[in-house]
């Protein structure tokens, strides 16, 4: 493999057009080397954890055909090197054969290091939204800072921070959801105002099933909250209900003090009224027979 010139160009060769803040980092702190494979290992606080096999494949033939034309950026462990930045590179290097790799061997702690490792995945766009929050949160919770110097550091406003955080509220299933691919971060984010499990299982499956933008998922949100109904994935798409519909559900549940639910259909329709046991249903049967004034 041909070993390219101009290699020793620090983080600004790992990330384009992003120079390194603060102080300037000396030729004793960083030095350029070529590193055999076997002496380097992954960082284990990659906030990375999937890697997509096409791309990574990709970078395998570029490498093999053109060698590793970036170095990786490593510090020196008891152990031999341990990547911060470049870990695809790695893996592509190791993939092709080859038995070294160009690095920069830079002397930093472990909060630089994740630092680092993080800045470099949102820049590339490497992170999908799961793991760009669960990065953040540990930046926040190892670390100690806030979320207003999470955003400094990363180049992010504070409330994209803010919102990042807001997917790790949701249940593991829904989590991963978003980390495949299947719902967006804003569909996970309109997920988070549904407090019933069953019925966030049931409106996320709907939203892979029907693909539902993120505007029709708040809507439906509002209206379960409003309703207390989602219907199964199986259903037919619900109608939406005019305004005169829905003011007559609100009269008659207020005055009933239960749950009615009214549904039309070529000019006819039903109410449906909930009760909660017996005694609830000899309450509501009194009323409807005047024996109770509403």
């Amino acid at each position: 493999m041909t070993r390219q010139s101009g290699l020793g160009r620090g983080l600004s060769a790992l990330i384009p057009g992003n120079e390194p803040q603060g102080k300037e980092i000396s030729e004793e702190e960083e030095r350029f080397a070529w590193l055999p494979l076997s002496e380097v290992v992954a960082n284990p606080l990659q906030p990375r954890t999937r890697f997509d096999d096409k791309k990574q494949q990709q970078l395998v033939e570029s490498v093999r055909t053109h060698g590793v034309l970036q170095p990786i950026l490593v510090r020196s462990t008891s152990f031999g090197y341990e990547v911060v930045a470049g870990e695809r590179r790695l893996r592509a290097a190791q993939e092709a054969g080859l038995f070294e790799i160009p690095a920069l061997v830079r002397q930093v702690d472990d909060q630089a290091s994740f630092e680092q490792a993080v800045v470099e995945n949102l820049q590339r766009d490497d992170l999908n939204a799961i793991e760009e929050a669960q990065a953040f949160s540990r930046l926040m919770e190892e670390f100690g800072f806030t979320q207003q110097e999470v955003a400094d550091r990363v180049g992010k406003g504070r409330p994209t921070v803010a919102n990042a955080l807001r997917l790790l509220h949701l249940r593991p299933a829904q989590q991963e959801m978003v980390r495949q691919g299947q719902i967006s971060a804003g569909h996970g984010r309109a997920l988070l105002g549904i407090d019933d499990q069953q019925a966030q299982n049931t409106l996320a499956q709907r939203i892979i099933d029907e693909e539902l933008s993120v505007r029709q998922t708040e809507k439906l949100v509002n209206d379960l909250n409003d309703h207390e109904i989602v219907r199964p994935p199986s259903e037919k798409p619900q109608v939406l209900k005019d305004v005169g519909v829905l003011e007559v559900e609100r009269v008659l549940s207020d005055r009933l003090s239960t749950k009615v639910a009214v549904s039309t259909k070529g000019g006819r329709g039903r109410i449906m009224v909930t009760f909660a046991d017996k005694d609830d249903l000899s309450r509501l049967f009194n009323l409807i027979n005047g024996e109770n004034s509403f």
